[in-house]
């Protein structure tokens, strides 16, 4: 090559080097900047989401007991000891709430607590300038309607809290708000911890005074920044951040938060670091000396030039791919266990199969599901929760092979696929070491526990020869691991399959019993067992197929109650008993109390008060003429928050009774605070008193207790003389069986409140009852 030549060539390929090298390093470096900025802004929004879930938290906490009836009573001045019960550090500092500011219409201060600086376990009163800072948003704090406001930011004289105001109102919402409460938490070093650990990245507080003057000195942008921001209407501020570019290793951003006038109180810093220029700069000096090699290698042999081009593609390919594969694991991997998560399972488990199917060798599918695991969030916090489950996955991961996959579905959902069994009875074991493991106490947050699981098993190819029909038997064994009890495990069987598709079918007939009018109640005496006369009815639901077939309740109550539909059930009783009662009112039959069984679903997910007392008068019958029960285990159940339903109904003047009592476990403790009149006696302490001394040794105790507490007492399933003269003489007040009567129509019923009237006491009605000729 001629060297005019060669050198117009060299001189061209170094300017194009010279070009690619500007503009890549325009291009790039613009990118790299890019793409930092927005990490630092998503790492404020991050840390400003994290605040908000703070606020949320309080402002449930305000709700909760905002509108409340105790509440409520207590600014009316009924319940004096309303802040000593219920606003001490024992119920505060779990809540984390450090202030409480509750103060009527008129401006009054009723409750000014603080926590902040007080000393251990105790209260102190809010300071005077704090509470005059205070009264200046007394009047915009909680609106008296329209949607509940959000929590906001509020500068105090001892510093910056974050609060929540709603107006007390009653339980049910009905009628305006007559004070408000406002609970706040200081926004200290706890609140910046919890933050930087939700966002993942470092988080300063900057307070501002009340002239807005930063309480820390801070560069001259940001000062600059400010004070544009400043300028601004706090609607188009509130999402205001700022990125301070500067050398260093890391990349600061500011966001401006206002008070609840608006004004600048807070300023959130991030630090991130600057891991996108650092690869940026590297990057552009990779491309230069790969563009120098090039330049040099061009000058001698073109042929290496290309090849060196080439393998930096192969480099650069090779160096994609290994990141695809890491985003890969990352989106096939559960982030707060770190175990493989159900997209994992839908990927791996056919390939699992055709190896079990290769190698002939059985495979087992366990689906485990924690009992009762909702009442570790609700009662310590979702935080609690999830370190709960990663103990679990510790522990499930250490109980298998190392061979065998853990994977979480999500929630409270795990399976384990155990794979190169010798045959299908260790699996048997598997499942019980697992049970065994996590029965095993667990220390979280200080609190020691321990849980147990229900596990549906599934084995290939038995069961299935594709995932989805595996993992649908395990489920359907899960299910009815469940149903037994829970803290079971239970193998699929096709027999389990029918079970389902049955109580699937008795779900649907009982939806189409309650549109066909199918259901009736029958209506069983209640006697006094000393006079023999009836003092009560007791409501039993009867449900007749339209083939004339009759379906026990002890078959449908148990679905109808899984499923739901026992509030509706329910409800269809009720009203048919107030419609009974109308009708004999208005056809004067002597009328005795008709006591209604109730669920915990009702408790939970109606106003039951509120329907009695609509029925009572749309009917025109007493509400004192309802009676209601409830089961021992479901009254112990969330006892606090039946408590509120079982007290409206005895406002009402209903009585509340406590069935199938001795079955339970209950505890005392609990069952004194429990707004109930009378217990009953089960069933199963009456059969066999006068033969087992067990029996009688209950039942005997069961009377002591309901006498120390005053306490009427009723026995159930009387069958014999015996068993009724061994309770009198016990001493137990009432009774209902069959030796006294069955249940009745309503007509037999009219018929025996009205053969009843005039009689004398000590009459036995249960021959004339048995006998209608006598």
């Amino acid at each position: 090559m001629p060297k005019k030549t060669l050198i117009a060539a060299c001189a061209a390929a170094l300017a194009l080097i010279v070009a690619v090298f500007v503009v890549s390093w325009a291009i790039l470096f613009h990118s790299f900047s890019n793409i930092e900025a927005e990490e630092a802004r998503q790492s404020t929004v991050r840390a400003r989401l994290a605040l908000q879930t703070e606020a949320r938290e309080l402002q449930v906490v305000a709700q909760d007991n905002g509108q409340w009836d105790e509440s409520y009573a207590y600014v009316q001045g009924e319940r004096p000891t309303f802040v000593d019960d219920n606003l001490g550090r024992k119920a505060l500092d779990p809540l984390d709430v450090q202030l409480i500011w509750l103060f009527d219409d008129s401006g009054r201060a009723l409750v000014k607590l603080t926590t902040h600086n007080a000393p251990a376990g105790k209260l102190t009163e809010l300071s005077p300038e704090t509470l005059r800072t205070l009264g200046r948003y007394a009047k915009v704090l909680a609106p008296d309607s329209g949607p509940v406001p959000t929590a906001r930011l509020m500068r105090l004289p001892d510093g910056v809290i974050v609060f929540s105001a709603v107006r007390v109102r009653r339980t049910d919402r009905l009628g305006p708000g007559i004070a408000t409460l406002v609970f706040g938490r200081y926004l200290d070093a706890a609140i910046v911890r919890r933050i930087e650990a939700a966002s993942q990245t470092p988080v300063n507080l900057i307070v501002f005074d009340e002239r807005g003057v930063a309480e820390t000195a801070l560069p001259e942008p940001v000062t600059n920044w400010l004070r544009s921001a400043g300028s601004r209407t706090p609607q188009k501020a509130a999402d205001d951040t700022f990125v301070l570019t500067r050398r260093g290793p890391t990349l600061a951003s500011y966001a401006l938060l206002r008070d609840i006038e608006g004004r600048p109180v807070l300023l959130l810093v991030n630090e991130v670091s600057r891991v996108a220029l650092q690869l940026g700069k590297r990057t552009i000096m990779w491309i230069v000396v790969v563009l120098a090699a090039g330049f040099a290698v061009l000058v001698a042999v073109l042929l290496t030039q290309l090849n060196k081009s080439w393998r930096a593609r192969v480099l650069a390919q090779r160096q994609w791919l290994e990141q695809q594969r890491k985003m890969s694991r990352l989106a096939r991997r559960d982030s707060l266990t770190g175990l493989p998560n159900r997209v994992h399972l839908q990927r791996v488990l056919p390939r699992l199969l055709k190896r079990a199917q290769r190698e002939r060798s059985p495979l087992a599918l366990l689906y485990i599901d924690l009992d009762h695991f909702k009442n570790v969030n609700d009662s310590l916090g979702h935080r609690s929760g999830d370190k709960l489950l990663a103990t679990i996955a510790q522990r499930l991961r250490s109980c298998v092979a190392a061979h065998d996959l853990v994977v979480r579905m999500g929630g409270d959902e795990f399976v384990v696929v155990v794979m190169l069994l010798p045959d299908e009875k260790v699996v048997n074991s598997i499942a019980e070491r697992i049970t065994a493991a996590l029965a095993l106490p667990m220390d979280v947050d200080g609190v020691r526990m321990a849980v147990s699981p229900s596990i549906g098993i599934s084995v290939f190819p038995e069961d299935g020869s594709d995932p989805e029909q595996l993992l649908k038997q395990a489920d359907i064994a899960l299910y009815h691991a469940k149903d037994r009890g829970r803290g079971h495990h239970q193998f699929f069987t096709p027999e389990l399959n029918t079970r389902l598709r049955e109580r699937v079918e008795l779900e649907q007939a009982m939806r189409r019993a309650l549109e066909g009018n199918e259901f009736s109640v029958a209506y069983q005496p209640c006697y006094d067992l000393q006079s023999r006369r009836v003092v009560s009815l007791e409501a039993l639901i009867r449900w007749r197929g339209p083939d004339g077939s009759f379906i026990p309740p002890s078959r449908f109550i148990p679905v109808a109650e899984e499923s739901g539909l026992i509030v509706e059930i329910g409800a269809w009783v009720l009203r048919d008993v107030c419609l009974q009662l109308s009708e004999w009112q208005r056809a004067h039959v002597p009328l005795v109390p008709v006591s209604v069984n109730i669920s915990v679903r009702q408790l939970e997910q109606v106003p039951l008060a509120n329907i009695v007392s609509g029925l009572a008068q749309e009917l025109g019958i007493d509400a004192d003429l309802l009676h209601f029960e409830i089961t021992e285990s479901a009254a112990m159940q969330n006892s606090e928050q039946h408590l509120g339903s079982l007290q409206a109904l005895r406002r009402l003047g209903s009585r509340i009774l406590i069935d199938d009592f001795g079955t339970g476990y209950s505890s005392l403790s609990y069952l004194k605070h429990l707004p109930i009149d009378t217990l009953k006696i089960d069933r199963a302490f009456v059969r066999d008193m006068v033969s087992d001394a067990n029996d009688a040794a209950i039942v005997r105790a069961i009377v002591a207790v309901a006498k120390s507490l005053g306490l009427q007492l009723v026995a159930e399933g009387i069958e014999s003389a015996e068993q009724l003269d061994s309770l009198a003489a016990l001493g137990c007040e009432c009774g209902q069986g069959f030796y006294l009567s069955p249940p009745l129509a309503a007509d037999s019923c009219a018929a025996l409140l009205w053969q009843l009237r005039g009689q004398p006491r000590g009459a036995d009605h249960r021959l004339r009852l048995l006998n209608p000729s006598a």
